[in-house]
């Protein structure tokens, strides 16, 4: 269901979620700055950048008294050019997400777009306040745990970044109508772009929060997340269910360019079969990746009606390489769900 305002569609997801974040920036900000002025009295060299609001802001070394603020630290924003960013990439990313996952969810409390954005925002921010924690450990630097990590919407814009991948990996965004970029791509540009501005501004922030999110959002929607399996593909059983998307097109080392694959499937390969060892993930069999790529062939061909011949061209080399590369593996050591 969505509430309809002209040319402009607001699913209910997408009212929570920019609620939550216009509110929660809202209220920490007012916080901030009354006990700024009521502070600055006493100490004049006092910073407004110095007051943390720890109930609603991650601190790492107060996080064992405010377990809440793993949820609510990727929609507070401390600036307007950070919040704007939020309001767009929740806004085009939340109706993306609830257009093709709104099936079958009657059974559900919530949509799968909200369980998603749940499990993935927790999970990022764990992984990151243990990075913190053990890099400031390291490097001598405990008093910095507590400073407000301020991540923000860097913790949870790879997740809808990640999807696009997997659901419309052919399709081409159009920057400025000159600059054309294919939506597979954009992880790894993305990513590349936060390497350079950490370097730049010398900091582990986008860096560590945005590949903590990539990665976490990959693990989810490879390994965990359920499908309805009559939604891709023709079954007997109407509620026979599916986890994972074990397709060849969205294994770990098709977000990167093929230069890196030599390097990067051996590593993958060692860390998805020392996972599948210590019963992290359930390792795919043949079944599960042919009928992934099954799904993956079904639903590129329904998004559009009208497929250009140069997409549909794309598409079928894909296919063709993918394939090529599975028959030139070497069965007994295949690594095939990485």
């Amino acid at each position: 269901m969505a509430i309809l305002v002209p040319s402009i569609t607001w699913t209910y997801a997408t009212v929570l979620y920019l609620s939550v974040t216009t509110i929660l920036s809202l209220l920490t900000s007012i916080i901030r700055l009354q006990t700024y002025n009521a502070v600055k009295s006493q100490n004049p060299e006092i910073s407004f950048s110095e007051i943390v609001v720890p109930v609603l802001q991650l601190v790492p070394s107060r996080v064992w008294y405010y377990p809440w603020t793993l949820l609510t630290e990727s929609f507070v924003e401390t600036s307007v050019f950070k919040f704007l960013i939020a309001v767009a990439v929740f806004y085009f990313g939340i109706n993306y997400l609830e257009k093709h996952w709104n099936l079958n969810n009657e059974n559900k409390i919530f949509s799968e777009t909200v369980y998603y954005i749940t499990i993935v925002t927790a999970a990022t921010n764990v992984s990151t306040v243990l990075l913190e924690l053990l890099f400031h450990i390291l490097s001598f630097q405990s008093a910095k745990l507590t400073e407000p990590v301020n991540h923000g919407v860097y913790s949870l814009i790879m997740s809808f970044v990640v999807v696009l991948k997997q659901l419309s990996p052919e399709h081409n965004l159009k920057i400025f109508k000159t600059v054309s970029i294919r939506l597979r791509q954009l992880p790894f540009i993305l990513l590349c772009a936060s390497v350079i501005v950490s370097l730049i501004l010398r900091s582990l922030v986008p860096v560590v929060p945005m590949f903590n999110n990539f990665y976490v959002s990959w693990v989810y929607l490879r390994y965990y997340q359920i499908n309805t399996l009559s939604d891709l593909l023709p079954s007997n059983n109407t509620r026979s269910m599916v986890r994972g998307d074990a397709s060849d097109t969205f294994a770990f080392v098709q977000f990167f360019p093929a230069g890196l694959h030599k390097v990067l499937k051996p590593l993958c390969r060692a860390c998805y079969h020392t996972s599948a060892l210590l019963g992290i993930i359930r390792p795919f069999n043949d079944d599960d990746i042919e009928s992934g790529n099954l799904r993956t062939i079904k639903r590129l061909n329904t998004q559009t009606t009208t497929v250009t011949r140069e997409i549909a061209d794309r598409r079928r080399q894909i296919a063709l390489q993918v394939l090529g590369e599975r028959v030139n593996a070497n069965p007994s050591g295949n690594g095939q769900g990485v």
